[in-house]
């Protein structure tokens, strides 16, 4: 079990050796287009904005780790406050963003699945 509302990666890491991956969230910003091209592997992404939109996506049945690219972290903390308030009770913040998840060597895959990432090439 993720123990506290702060988690960091290597907690998530060692959680995630004894058995099944937490649900993670990745928030971004409504104005800005996401260039990276890998996410959380399984993770659902939303605008930091439209998470209540999506509450019926995410199970209850899991630990759920938020996570954004802001710097700040405040997306994190107030959407995975919001989860809380919406009746999950076993919601975490990841400490770093989506930083600390690859500098932890945690599994990633590619955002989208139309178009491989080996073929992506910005000039």
């Amino acid at each position: 079990m993720l123990e506290g509302f702060n988690v960091n990666a290597e907690s998530v890491r060692d959680f995630m050796r004894l058995g099944d991956p937490p649900q993670f969230i990745e928030l971004c910003h409504h104005h800005e287009h996401n260039w990276g091209l890998f996410k959380a592997r399984g993770a659902l992404m939303f605008e930091n904005d439209a998470l209540e939109q999506h509450l019926a996506e995410i199970p209850h049945n899991r630990p759920i780790v938020v996570f954004s690219e802001d710097p700040g972290e405040e997306i994190s903390s107030n959407a995975a406050k919001m989860l809380l308030n919406h009746g999950w009770s076993d919601v975490h913040k990841l400490a770093g963003g989506f930083d600390a998840y690859l500098e932890a060597g945690l599994p990633v895959e590619p955002v989208s699945k139309a178009i491989p990432a080996t073929k992506i090439m910005l000039l």
